[in-house]
């Protein structure tokens, strides 16, 4: 057993609690937290983005989606944790297991700010005769040296966003108008950032600010650290229409709202600020306007992600170009040093000048190991890429014009007939989806189908989404925008597709202890020549690799649509290479 989850219990035995539960989560309710919010990770050992760790007095459990399962088995073997994949046969929902486990009378500790509202309620409601102890994070008495909460300076983006905050302000209200509603409390960093059109660095790989916002009729309050800003910022705000406030003073704001109907996202609210408001005020639930207006990008943000896009097709080129020669001279290259000198690459910009950092951290898997979805190398274990088989990086930047995401498996040398099948059926998939027609009103479920159907007809199948929403210079996974094979549980969050939205294409084939194949796209929804019809353009611009091609599975329609994807990257890329760099791009995109 861990000695963190021995500590821990200490801790609980201290404070009555006879369960704690741990999520991947901040104040915020953020997919990707900051050093200082990474006590699940801490606790279990578990270094994935996502999981909830339940310790008992007795036995501890982690939670995990289809992404971790090969991972999780890995890094909890021994640790005394048990792993369970959620989804799978016989594995008990969190909630489930605490109903098991816990009986009447014993008390359940977990830290509200660190929990959704719409989770904490629903704890309220189905543990019954269970006590909640949720005013004290009681990781702080383990984790004696954890980093100290991050208040880095925050900057402006707004030369390229193409609509002021005013504005966007204006039409956030205009929505509260017709909700009804007289306040509107925003707990999302990406929906503050979006709104104010400022960026930050709190969180790595995600350019946002530990912040909260108010919007009322007459009033905006921004909810930030005052060490953040500088006056520039603070002017800047102020010209926009946004009054400031301590970061801290949040919850006490809360709490003195009193008559007012409150308008709330669930999902992105934490349960403290629920339980704060809930007194002597109404709510009004839904998906948050601002995260809807987010995600459908206004044409200057469009234009700017091409142009990003553009650019980091050209450092794809020359890392692939490198990789591929360096392996075949016979040079030790691991994964680690693969990826530093991709990141290196987007990080100087060269062509833009406008890099910011890495939309999150690269992974780079090569043979067995790209099988673990969302596999993360370290300079330690790291494998030596060798010139055969096939090598997965899925990476990405963010660029004050636009942030970019995207994934290539490529063969290092020679490559079994089975890596060729499933390379060749992923390739298919990520085509045909991209490719897509569709009637206006449809929605990401409508459309999944296309990036799995080839896949179908050979048995192979993947276990996660096809397809996530993309910030702009903002967070890599952005919602509620997707393509995935069912409903949302969630109704309101299978939004419609509409023109100017930005999703990922990323459909893999994962063959444990074997092989893992992933090809990734950005698109954005377009309208089509045909009236009442949308299609999808690519944002990405980067080569696939035509050497694991099995040209035999493929339908005509599928060389053609691969011809004239390669055919596109070169006219586009080739204006900024060399003539070697050129010579050997011309290659790669030939037709087959």
């Amino acid at each position: 057993m861990r000695e963190q989850i021995q500590k821990l219990r200490e801790v609980m035995k201290k404070y009555g609690m006879d369960a704690w539960v741990a999520p991947t989560a901040d104040a915020h309710q953020s997919e990707y937290v900051s050093d200082h919010d990474q006590c699940r990770a801490y606790l279990s050992g578990f270094t994935g983005s996502a999981g909830t760790l339940v310790v008992l007095k007795d036995r501890a459990a982690l939670w995990v989606d289809g992404r971790y399962f090969v991972q999780g088995r890995k890094q909890l073997e021994g640790s005394g944790i048990d792993l369970m994949e959620m989804g799978e046969k016989k594995v008990p929902t969190l909630l489930e297991y605490l109903k098991e486990n816990l009986s009447i009378g014993e008390t359940l500790g977990f830290y509200a700010k660190l929990f959704g509202a719409g989770e904490g309620e629903q704890w309220e409601k189905e543990l019954h005769g269970i006590q909640m102890r949720t005013d004290v994070d009681i990781v702080d008495e383990v984790w004696l040296d954890r980093p100290a909460r991050s208040a880095k300076k925050v900057w402006r983006i707004d030369a390229y966003c193409g609509e002021d905050t005013k504005s966007k302000l204006e039409r956030v209200r205009k929505e509260m108008r017709e909700n009804r509603a007289d306040v509107l409390l925003a707990c999302s960093l990406s929906d503050i950032a979006w709104l104010t059109n400022l960026r930050g660095d709190d969180i790595e790989c995600n350019p946002l600010f530990l912040s909260y916002l108010a919007i009322e009729e007459e009033r905006c309050t921004l909810f930030i650290q005052s060490c953040a800003m500088s006056e520039e910022i603070a002017n800047y705000l102020k010209d926009q229409g946004i009054e400031t406030a301590e970061y801290d003073d949040w919850n006490q704001f809360v709490k003195k709202l009193k008559g007012r109907k409150i308008l709330l996202d669930q999902k992105d609210c934490d349960y403290q600020t629920l339980c704060d408001a809930r007194k002597d005020n109404e709510f009004i639930f839904v998906v948050s306007p601002l995260a809807l207006m987010k995600i459908v990008k206004n044409d200057t943000e469009i234009a700017n992600m091409r142009k990003s896009h553009v650019r980091d097709g050209v450092y794809m080129v020359k890392y692939i170009k490198w990789i591929k020669e360096s392996v075949k001279r016979g040079e030790k290259i691991n994964e680690v040093e693969a990826s530093d000198y991709l990141d290196n690459l987007r990080l100087k910009d060269e062509i833009g000048g406008l890099g910011v950092e890495l939309s999150f951290d690269t992974i780079s898997g090569y043979a067995s190991n790209a099988a673990i979805v969302h596999y993360k190398a370290n300079r330690e274990t790291a494998a030596i890429l060798e010139p055969r088989g096939l090598y997965l990086f899925d990476s990405g930047a963010q660029y004050k014009d636009g942030t970019t995401d995207v994934t290539r498996t490529i063969a290092l040398g020679e490559t079994s007939d089975i890596e060729k099948q499933d390379y060749t059926l992923t390739t298919i998939g990520m085509l045909r989806l991209l490719n897509a027609r569709f009637k206006e009103g449809a929605r990401g479920y409508n459309l999944d189908t296309y990036a799995r159907m080839k896949m179908w007809e050979y048995g192979r199948d993947f276990n996660h989404g096809t397809g996530h929403g993309v910030g702009f210079c903002n967070t890599v996974h952005e919602g509620p925008n997707s393509i995935r094979l069912t409903p949302n549980p969630d109704p309101r969050r299978d939004v419609v597709i509409r023109e100017n939205m930005v999703v990922s294409d990323e459909p893999g084939i994962y063959i444990e202890g074997s092989h893992g194949i992933r090809v990734e796209n950005l698109v954005v929804s377009v309208k089509d020549e045909q009236e009442g019809f949308l299609h999808f353009d690519s944002l990405t611009i980067v080569p696939l690799d035509p050497e694991p091609l099995n040209v035999d599975i493929m339908e005509e329609r599928d060389k053609q649509l691969y011809n004239e994807y390669q055919a596109m990257v070169y006219k586009t890329l080739s204006p900024y290479l060399d003539d070697e760099e050129k010579k050997w791009l011309l290659n790669e995109t030939r037709a087959i």
